[in-house]
């Protein structure tokens, strides 16, 4: 990094946040790295949350305020904050949670050569109490290289990022089929991959409105039938697996190949592709379920299971 000192657009995706916003926005504004901007984009909300972004702003020089006149979900609303930023470094955040006060300074500081780096993260409640763990407790958390480590699960999520501008404009669109966080860090493996900064810069608050919460945490009711539910998980498991596919470049022969057998693994459920996909799972377990914290004996079952799921 040849600026020791380049401009930070930290971007802030807003639905209906009133409640914790505030927190939010004075922990950005205490950072003590100074040359930032805050580039804050609402999504159409219904509570008091315009409201207290523009007041904010007629504090701070430094940042901007948009407001969409309908609802574009959390991906496409990302995508259009970040497209809104000047910074060579961009930062996602959340509505609900609170940095630490050196959170972009060391992460700038961190990155080297790499097209993006993230942090640990404290677990909150909704109070912002620690529950004594960190994300890293829970999944793993390192550096990434290679791009079959992120092809079935992802487990960075997108408030711990901070990635370059060069990064962000080979890669949009964003695809709607893989949230925003996992599309940018599968990209980022693809384009030199992820560092990891082994020290938790964020308080990350876990409450019953949470967009995602953190893994471990039981998946929100939904309306859908199991089998309905159970299609749609598969059929996005499938074109997930596709774009990875498509994306992967030919020069990397091993992954590239991994990923075609997957994709043709994943077509149905006859036996042949049953098989063949548990046979994958087993060959590049270490691989493919890199992210998770499974003992060797979960990693075996969960290859097991394959027979009758995509994941």
């Amino acid at each position: 990094m040849t600026n020791s000192n380049p401009l930070v657009s930290i971007v802030l995706a807003t639905f209906n946040g009133e409640k914790y916003l505030s927190q939010q926005l004075d922990s950005i504004f205490q950072q003590s790295y100074n040359n930032i901007e805050l580039i804050a984009v609402d999504d159409a909300s219904f509570d008091n949350t315009l409201n207290i972004l523009h007041a904010y702003r007629l504090k701070h020089s430094n940042m901007k305020v948009f407001s969409n006149q309908t609802n574009l979900g959390f991906i496409k609303n990302f995508e259009k904050a970040c497209s809104l930023a000047q910074g060579d470094f961009i930062s996602p955040c959340d509505q609900d949670d609170v940095w630490h006060v050196d959170k972009i300074k060391l992460m700038i500081e961190a990155i080297e050569d790499y097209p993006l780096i993230y942090c640990d993260s404290f677990i909150c409640d909704e109070n912002l109490r620690q529950t004594g763990k960190k994300i890293s407790d829970i999944v793993n958390c390192k550096n990434w290289n290679s791009c079959l480590q992120y092809s079935v699960f992802a487990r960075i999520y997108g408030h711990t990022l901070l990635f370059t501008r060069r990064l962000f404009e080979k890669i949009i669109p964003f695809t709607e089929v893989v949230p925003h966080d996992w599309w940018i860090a599968y990209n980022a493996i693809l384009n030199g991959g992820i560092k990891f900064l082994n020290q938790p810069m964020i308080f990350y608050r876990q409450h019953k409105e949470n967009a995602f919460g953190i893994v471990g945490q039981k998946a929100k009711k939904t309306s859908l039938l199991k089998h309905e539910k159970k299609l749609l998980e598969d059929s996005r498991a499938r074109e997930r697996v596709n774009i990875f596919y498509k994306l992967c470049p030919k020069e990397l022969l091993n992954e590239k190949n991994v990923l075609r057998q997957l994709v043709n693994s994943y077509k149905d459920f006859s036996l042949k592709n049953n098989l063949k996909r548990i046979q994958l799972f087993f060959k590049y377990k270490d691989l493919l379920l890199a992210p998770k914290k499974y003992t060797e004996l979960h990693k075996n079952l969960f290859c097991l299971k394959m027979f009758t799921k995509l994941k």
